[in-house]
């Protein structure tokens, strides 16, 4: 089947999909309207100057499909979200990294009562770019939390959760497998102005395949709710550690820093509004290196009518390399991916243009620019990305 064939296939699958039937709320409705199936449909197409985020700088056409299918049940106490999806794309030129990649989800939450909160287990095969390593890679990543919210008085909530996420690497001579356990709790009091203080403290432990560990300490308080007039959302910022174990601990020592995050929304009238988002962590990369990045993101949305919309968004990080433990033999020299005390930069810009005619038809036509610059040569690169959606939701 020729490039030109599947495109007019995809498009003509999610186009009989979206208009084969009269509207309705799902796809299919069991047990008095307690329980749902929903189906959900797309087809996408890219032009992506570099699908590696490297210096090498390859392009290619990139062709997507996807189509999952939902369950939802409301009855009792309990309610329930389960999905199953599949993902595939095929690039015109370097069909070595085509892919196929299906994805479980299960939610079982409480939302009456005194105490609720949610158990949550998935499991995913993703492929992708990844702009730590400069290198495309394929994972299973796997994840379970538990979260619970239980009321102490009419002004204060106690909140906590228990978390668990593996990344286990298709390629395990290249990268390195991530495992990490975490727990947080939190203390939430109810201010005047429907605004909420927030104070807590999460615990992480991270393990990887190459015999190294890391332990995160972190506090933080801030605000969410209606933080000042016209602005609502979530801030908060505080301190945090990282110890690491392991064969090069000795070296590293502990790595100390603020962390915070935050995400906002300024309705200017009821056509156009702004958002905003902050985030600043540590995290562990692909090869087994520790980084702390700050990313920062602002987006303008505009929606004319009920069927036509528009975003615009800027976005600046900054990533500090501040270990060596990710030094492992790669197919590419170690000193290309990581260099010694590796520091990037990036910016970033896009625009999308939206038509929706129903849940039934939607399109998406979007834009994306992103430069990196890096003390790593290998790291330092340009890419741009044109694409064309269609997606159908039953």
């Amino acid at each position: 089947m020729t490039w030109r064939r599947a495109i007019k296939t995809g498009i003509a699958t999610v186009l009989a999909i979206s208009l084969g039937g009269a509207p309705g709320h799902a796809l299919v409705t069991l047990n008095d309207s307690h329980d749902h199936i929903y189906v959900d449909a797309s087809f996408g197409m890219s032009r992506d100057s570099n699908i590696y985020a490297s210096a090498d700088n390859a392009g290619d056409m990139v062709y997507s499909t996807s189509l999952s299918v939902t369950y939802q049940r409301r009855a009792g106490w309990i309610g329930v979200n389960a999905g199953v999806s599949v993902g595939a794309s095929r690039f015109g030129k370097h069909t070595s990294e085509n892919f196929s990649n299906p994805s479980y989800s299960l939610e079982l939450n409480k939302k009456s009562g005194r105490t609720t909160g949610a158990l949550s287990l998935g499991a995913a095969r993703e492929s992708r770019a990844d702009s730590a390593v400069n290198l495309r890679n394929t994972s299973w990543n796997y994840n379970a939390s538990l979260n619970v919210k239980y009321p102490m008085h009419a002004r204060s909530t106690l909140t906590g959760g228990l978390g668990y996420a593996s990344h286990k690497y298709v390629d395990t001579a290249a990268f390195a497998n991530l495992s990490t356990y975490s727990g947080n709790l939190n203390f939430i009091y109810l201010l005047p102005a429907e605004r909420d203080l927030v104070t807590g403290y999460r615990y992480r432990y991270s393990e990887t395949s190459r015999d190294t560990t890391y332990t995160d300490h972190s506090g933080n308080v801030g605000l969410s709710g209606k933080l000042i007039y016209g602005l609502n959302g979530s801030i908060n910022a505080g301190y945090q550690l990282r110890v690491p174990h392991g064969i090069t601990a000795a070296k590293e020592g502990t790595f100390h820093s603020w962390t915070g995050s935050g995400s906002v929304t300024y309705p200017i009238n009821r056509k156009l509004s702004l958002s905003g988002s902050l985030a600043k962590d540590f995290s562990t990369t692909a090869t087994d290196a520790s980084v702390d990045s700050l990313n920062a993101d602002l987006s303008l949305q505009y929606a004319y009518d009920r069927k036509w919309s528009a975003s615009a968004n800027v976005g600046w990080g900054d990533s500090r390399f501040l270990g060596e433990s990710g030094r492992i033999i790669l197919a590419v020299s170690p000193e290309k991916v990581l260099g010694p005390h590796r520091h990037d930069n990036f910016l970033t810009w896009g625009a999308t243009l939206n038509y929706a005619r129903s849940e039934r038809l939607k399109m998406m036509l979007g834009y994306s620019w992103f430069q990196s610059w890096s003390t790593s040569a290998f790291a330092d690169f340009r890419r741009t990305n044109w694409t064309f959606s269609t997606s159908s939701h039953w």
